[in-house]
C-alpha cells in the first residue's frame, strides 16, 4: 500500500467517526429540545433529572432507555474504530467493525421505532422486523471470526460451512422480513390495536433462534478447541458471562414479564460486544494488545522499517544496519510487493542473512546470522571437490579396468580359438591324407562321410575365427545374432541328412568368450550326430538369472558309443576352462547334454572381476 493509500485510509476512517459523532449531536440535539416527540406517558428517559421526564410511574420499557439507546451508538462506533486499530487479523477485524456497524443500526432502528410517532401499523412491523437482521448477523460474524482466530478457515469444510452460515442467515432474514406475507415466523392480528403483545411465534422464530444457538456454540466450541491450555480458563469466564445471558434471552423468548419489561436490543449489544472485548483482551483473537512488549522481547534481530527508512519498532536484539542493506530493502518497500519476501546478503556483513517483508507503510526487516551455516557450506563444499577428485580416479580406474579386461577377454578367446582351430584343422588334415583312393561304393561312401566332417570342421574355424574379429568391433550377441548362427549349423546339418532345428530365448546380450563355449559345446553334440543312423537333433538356448544354458537333445537308431564317449569327454573338458556345469544322459540311441556357462554380467557393467 502506499503512501497516498494509507492517507486515503486515515481520512475514510476519520470522516466515518466525524460523522457518527455528528450524527449522535444531532440525536441528542433533538432529544434534549423537543425536536423528537416525547414517549408515552408512563414512561422514563436515561436521566431521572431531565426537564422532559415526563410525571407518572416509572415503567422499565424500551422507550425509558432512549439515553442509554443514544449512548451506545457512539459506544460501538468507538469500539469499533479502536477494534481497528488493535485487531491484527483483516478477517477478524472486519467482522468485529461489521459487528460495531450493525449494533449502531440497531439501535438507531430502536431509536427511531420507540421514539418517533408511527400510525402505520406495516411499517412498526417492518422496524420491528429490522431487529432481526443485525441480531442474525452478528452470530455469524462472531462465528467467523472464531474460525478465522483457531486457523481452520482454509479447511475444506470450514468453506463448506461458511457457505452453509450465509445461506441460512440468509434465508433467515428473508423469512424474517416478509414475516408479513406469511406470519410463519410472528403470528398476530394486525386489526387489533393490542396486536404488539399478542403475537405468538411460529416454526420459523424457531428455526431462527436454533441457527443462533448454534452459531454460538460454534464460536465457543472453535476458541476452546484452538486455544492453549492456559486460555482455556478464559474461554471458561466467557461461557460463565453467556451463560446467564443465554438464560435471560430465553425468558425474553418465553415472554416472562420481568425479561419483556427490559430494552432486550440495548441488553443484547452490550452483552455481545463485553464478550468480544474480553476476547480481543485475553488474546482469544488477535489483538495488538501487549504486543509491543513482547515484539521488543523477542530473540530475533528483527525491525520494522518505514519508507523513508526510519525505525518504527526494533526487538532489543536488533543491530546496526549497514546502509547498502537499508536501501535494498527499502526497495522493496516502495515495489509495493506485500506477502512475499525477498532474501539478500551484502558483503558488509560477511555472515548475515536480511529478510525483507513488504508491509503497510513500509517493510520489515530480518536479519538472522548464518555463520553456523556458512561454515557447514564451506566444509561441504570442500568435502563435495574431494568427492568429484575420487569420483574422477575412480572413473578413470575403472575404465582402465575395464580395458584391461577387454584386452584379458580377447587374449583368452584368442588363445582358446587358436587352440580350437589348431585341434580342427589337424583334424582336417589326418582327414584329408585318409582320404580312401578306391572308386567302389564303400570308399565314395566312406570318403563322402569324411568329407562331410571336414565340411563342418571348416565352418567350426570360421565362426570360431569370427568371433576374434567381432570381440574389437561387435563384441554383443544377442538373440538375433546367436539365432543366425545356430540357423546356420542347423542348415549345415540338413544338407548331410541329420534332422535338426534350434531356438534361442534369450532377453540380454552374451560376450564373445560365453558364445565361444557354447559354440564347442554345440560341434561336440554335432560330431556324435554325424556318425549316427537317422539322427534327429534338438537344440535350445535360454537365459536366466544364473546363465545362459544350451539344451541338446540327440535321437538316433543307432550310435556309435565311442563316439558318445568321446564327445562327453570333450565337454567336460570345453566347460573346465569356464566354470559351466553339466548334465549328461547317454545311451546306445540318445545323447542328452544340458550345459549351463555363468555371464560376467559383472564385468561388462563395471569393469571388476567376474
Amino acid at each position: 500500500m502506499s503512501r497516498s493509500d494509507d492517507t486515503l485510509v486515515r481520512r475514510v476512517v476519520a470522516g466515518a467517526c466525524a460523522g457518527g459523532i455528528l450524527l449522535c449531536l444531532v440525536l441528542l440535539g433533538m432529544q434534549a429540545f423537543g425536536s423528537a416527540p416525547a414517549p408515552e406517558p408512563g414512561s422514563a428517559r436515561f436521566l431521572r433529572g431531565s426537564p422532559l421526564r415526563p410525571s407518572g410511574s416509572y415503567g422499565v420499557v424500551p422507550s425509558s432507555t432512549s439515553g442509554l439507546v443514544l449512548l451506545m451508538a457512539p459506544a460501538a462506533a468507538l469500539w469499533g474504530f479502536s477494534v481497528h486499530v488493535r485487531c491484527s487479523d483483516a478477517q477478524v477485524r472486519h467482522c468485529l467493525k461489521g459487528v460495531a456497524l450493525l449494533v449502531g443500526l440497531w439501535m438507531l432502528d430502536v431509536l427511531v421505532k420507540y421514539r418517533y410517532p408511527i400510525d402505520d401499523p406495516g411499517l412498526i412491523a417492518f422496524l420491528w422486523y429490522l431487529y432481526y437482521v443485525p441480531m442474525t448477523l452478528i452470530p455469524l460474524l462472531c462465528l467467523l471470526c472464531a474460525l478465522r482466530a483457531s486457523a481452520l478457515d482454509s479447511r475444506p469444510w470450514a468453506r463448506l460451512l461458511r457457505r452453509a452460515a450465509w445461506a441460512t442467515s440468509a434465508a433467515v432474514v428473508a423469512l424474517v422480513l416478509t414475516n408479513t406475507f406469511h406470519l410463519q415466523v410472528f403470528s398476530f392480528d394486525m386489526s387489533r390495536p393490542d396486536w404488539q403483545e399478542t403475537y405468538a411465534y411460529n416454526w420459523g422464530y424457531w428455526f431462527a433462534v436454533a441457527v443462533y444457538v448454534a452459531e454460538y456454540l460454534g464460536f465457543f466450541a472453535l476458541l476452546l478447541a484452538a486455544s492453549r491450555r492456559r486460555l482455556r480458563g478464559v474461554i471458561a469466564l466467557l461461557v460463565m458471562a453467556a451463560v446467564p445471558f443465554g438464560a435471560y434471552c430465553l425468558m425474553y423468548a418465553l415472554r416472562h414479564e420481568l425479561a419483556v419489561k427490559t430494552n432486550f436490543s440495548l441488553n443484547y449489544c452490550l452483552v455481545v460486544v463485553l464478550l468480544l472485548e474480553l476476547a480481543l483482551d485475553f488474546g482469544l483473537l488477535p489483538s495488538y494488545a501487549w504486543y509491543g512488549e513482547a515484539f521488543s522481547r523477542l530473540s530475533l534481530d528483527l525491525k520494522v522499517l518505514s519508507r523513508d527508512g526510519s525505525v518504527a519498532f526494533a526487538t532489543d536484539s536488533a543491530t546496526q544496519t549497514p546502509a547498502c542493506a537499508l536501501e535494498l530493502a527499502l526497495r522493496v518497500a516502495r515495489s509495493q510487493e506485500r506477502g512475499g519476501v525477498t532474501r539478500f546478503r551484502t558483503s558488509a556483513v560477511p555472515h548475515a542473512l536480511f529478510k525483507a517483508y513488504g508491509v503497510s507503510g513500509g517493510v520489515a526487516l530480518l536479519t538472522e546470522d548464518v555463520a553456523p551455516l556458512d561454515e557447514r557450506r564451506r566444509v561441504l563444499t570442500e568435502r563435495q571437490d574431494r568427492l568429484r577428485r575420487s569420483n574422477e580416479v575412480l572413473r578413470h580406474e575403472s575404465g582402465l579396468r575395464r580395458e584391461l579386461w577387454r584386452l584379458e577377454s580377447e587374449k583368452r578367446l584368442l588363445l582358446d580359438v587358436e587352440g580350437s582351430i589348431a585341434d580342427k584343422v589337424g583334424r582336417m588334415r589326418e582327414l584329408i591324407a585318409s582320404l580312401p583312393r578306391g572308386s567302389g561304393a564303400q570308399d565314395r561312401a566312406r570318403r563322402r562321410d569324411m568329407l562331410v566332417e571336414v565340411k563342418l570342421l571348416v565352418a567350426y574355424c570360421k565362426r570360431k575365427g569370427a568371433l576374434v574379429l567381432s570381440e574389437r568391433s561387435d563384441p554383443a550377441f544377442d538373440r538375433d545374432r546367436l539365432q543366425l548362427v545356430f540357423n546356420e549349423t542347423v542348415s549345415d546339418l540338413r544338407s548331410i541328412g541329420v534332422d535338426c532345428a534350434a531356438a534361442v530365448s534369450l532377453e540380454g546380450e552374451l560376450p564373445a568368450a560365453v558364445v565361444s563355449v557354447l559354440y564347442d559345446c554345440l560341434y561336440d553334440v554335432v560330431s556324435v550326430a554325424l556318425f549316427a543312423v537317422d539322427p534327429i537333433l534338438m537344440l535350445y538356448v535360454s537365459e536366466d538369472e544364473k546363465g545362459v544354458g544350451l539344451r541338446a537333445a540327440l535321437d538316433a537308431a543307432r550310435m556309435d558309443a565311442g563316439r558318445l564317449e568321446a564327445a562327453a569327454a570333450r565337454l567336460r573338458e570345453d566347460l573346465a576352462g569356464s566354470r559351466g556345469e553339466l548334465s549328461l544322459e547317454l545311451s546306445p540311441t540318445s545323447f542328452n547334454a544340458a550345459v549351463r556357462v555363468r555371464v560376467p554380467r559383472a564385468v561388462r557393467q563395471g569393469g571388476g572381476e567376474p
